[in-house]
């Protein structure tokens, strides 16, 4: 896999400037072009919608969203030119998670921040990054909202737990693996001796260029999205691969999980796959 198309989400949160850095980085290093794209909310209510919303109000609404998606186009376009990156930038009405899915269809990479819950302009995207990161045809570059990460990838750590999502995960992230000075995989709390499987990774990685250390760690009364995280600290790592949602959805929401976790508490650009 190369990278050669990017779509980055654009919004009007204090943080976009962290996720346009990080799509430009990329797009420049691999000779990419960027699709950066900004989703209005629809003005009207839902048809299940029973109160009545007057048509003043619609249009205020609309012209503010307006206002806030040319001004998000006008940062990334000025950002871009900067770097002589190919950008093309696109307003459209509707659910960020349906737009952004419909343009992912062809793409390498989606590059999106995440929410600062202390941020009011970014309620509308409370929960996208949760539903992005099981729904997205590609995989998910999601960058933390505090932090520089002009630069990253030089260790990697990866979530390894030999599953259908973690093998996907690694095979998405091969242009970053192959370039980073280190590549480090977790088991987190196997449940049985997966010593064979690991080597079999180990091996793949090895004929891609990737000269990869397995790291196989048990921590007591401590899930895997936490022990991922203290891990990421403890070795000094400046981004996470992991396969996304290994379990039902549904299960991930009312319980919890490592992929929830880690969007809630990332320290540095985290791709994500499912």
């Amino acid at each position: 896999m190369t990278i050669k198309s990017i779509l980055l989400h654009l919004t009007n949160t204090d943080a976009l400037e962290k996720s346009v850095s990080v799509a430009l980085g990329l797009a420049t290093e691999n000779g990419a072009s960027i699709k950066a794209v900004y989703s209005v909310l629809p003005a009207t209510p839902p048809t299940s919608f029973m109160g009545y919303i007057p048509p003043e109000l619609i249009e205020q609404t609309r012209a503010v969203e307006t206002k806030a998606a040319e001004e998000a186009v006008a940062k990334v376009k000025d950002a871009a030119a900067k770097v002589d990156v190919p950008l093309e930038t696109v307003i459209e009405e509707g659910y960020a998670l349906d737009i952004i899915n419909k343009h992912a269809l062809a793409v390498d990479l989606v590059v999106i921040g995440q929410v600062d819950s202390d941020d009011e302009k970014a309620s509308q995207y409370q929960y996208l990054a949760d539903e992005l990161v099981v729904t997205c045809p590609q995989p998910v570059l999601t960058v933390p909202y505090a932090g520089n990460f002009s630069t990253f990838g030089k260790h990697v750590l990866v979530g390894w737990n030999n599953t259908r999502e973690a093998a996907k995960a690694v095979h998405y992230a091969l242009p970053f693996l192959q370039k980073a000075e280190k590549v480090t995989l977790l088991s987190v709390n196997p449940d049985r001796d997966e010593t064979n499987e690991n080597a079999s990774i180990i091996a793949h990685l090895k004929r891609h260029g990737v000269d990869a250390t397995m790291k196989v760690g048990h921590w007591k009364d401590i899930g895997v999205g936490n022990a991922l995280l203290d891990t990421l600290v403890d070795l000094n790592a400046d981004m996470l691969v992991m396969g996304a949602y290994g379990h039902s959805r549904i299960r991930e929401m009312i319980l919890g999980g490592a992929t929830q976790e880690i969007l809630n508490h990332m320290t540095a650009p985290i791709m994500f796959a499912h």
